[in-house]
């Protein structure tokens, strides 16, 4: 047999190198979880329609659904107020559908089809109910 330890000496204690890597591993995590909520939109894959202008920072994911909450104008440019689409007016409880946020920006990129067809304020929208 051999000589008993004092008792809480059984296990040593994990080295600066295992504490270092559980933390690496819980930061990787919580990096990917975070990439994962908000992934980033390839410009090549956005297509706009013609009168529309490409976000300046590129597009990231939304999964979320909303409906227009104020009347609201299409925005040729998720940063310029003034350049409107074709005098298209939203109404309140209108569905659109979403196909990015405009990256940097509180601006969504609405879409008819998959095509980009303008920008609306994230502050015009509300989330869309179940």
């Amino acid at each position: 047999m051999g000589a008993k330890r004092p008792l809480g000496q059984g296990r040593a204690k994990p080295g600066p190198n295992r504490v270092a890597m559980m933390f690496g591993i819980a930061a990787a995590v919580g990096i990917a979880a975070t990439a994962a909520l908000a992934a980033d939109i390839t410009p090549e894959t956005i297509r706009l329609a013609n009168d529309v202008v490409p976000a300046p920072f590129g597009y990231e994911t939304i999964a979320t659904k909303y409906v227009v909450a104020q009347p609201t104008a299409l925005y040729v440019s998720p940063y310029i107020y003034p350049g409107k689409v074709n005098n298209t007016q939203l109404k309140p409880g209108q569905p659109v559908e979403i196909l990015a946020k405009a990256k940097a920006y509180d601006w969504i990129l609405v879409g008819r089809n998959g095509v980009g067809i303008g920008y609306i304020p994230l502050s015009r929208l509300s989330p869309a109910k179940p």
